[in-house]
């Protein structure tokens, strides 16, 4: 059993995220404690050190407005810069992906580079909005959900991996569980 499709550059990066989220926190959540210590810390201090609650709180607010011009800028020049380094390169910006269940274990088949990993280094299989994660080991591979024609597909090739995981691996992928309803 398979899936093909396109990944983009950078799109399993966007997944692990919220991976990452699971084990700690989201890049939401670390975004609003920064700009509630941002607040927190930059009021109090700017105050005490201008005088004015007024003041300190007006400078915060234009330091949390710069904050966030800056990530959209960031964010919005990232994209063009990155397709550009992998043009000069020679490489392309979006790859075909294949991820390939079989008796022994996944095969990830991303162009130019092809993985093989056996079913007992699968350790968990994690479902974001828009991917699905298998964890192997310490690494992960990332399996964009629209690679699916229907959910029942999907559903399929979930019911198909998990059957072929360890207990322990079944057990750390409750994401996956949900999904095939059991």
């Amino acid at each position: 059993m398979e899936a093909t499709g396109v990944l983009a550059v950078g799109e399993s990066a966007t997944a692990l995220a919220y991976i990452k989220a699971r084990r700690g926190l989201s890049p939401r959540q670390v975004k609003v404690i920064l700009l509630v210590c941002m607040s927190a810390i930059g009021i109090p201090v700017g105050a005490w050190a201008s005088g004015s609650w007024s003041a300190a709180a007006m400078s915060v607010e234009f330091a949390i407005v710069g904050l966030g011009v800056g990530l959209l800028a960031v964010q919005r020049l990232a994209g063009p810069s990155l397709r550009k380094a992998l043009a000069e390169r020679g490489q392309a910006y979006e790859q075909s992906l294949t991820l390939r269940l079989t008796p022994e274990g996944l095969v990830y088949d991303l162009t130019d580079l092809t993985m093989t990993v056996r079913w007992p280094c699968v350790t968990d299989l994690y479902q974001t909005r828009k991917h699905w994660v298998f964890l192997v080991q310490s690494s992960a591979m990332v399996l964009p959900r629209r690679f699916f024609a229907t959910p029942e597909a999907e559903r399929d090739f979930i019911v198909e991996a998990r059957s072929r995981m360890t207990d322990a691996a079944r057990a750390r992928s409750p994401d996956a569980t949900r999904f095939v309803g059991g």
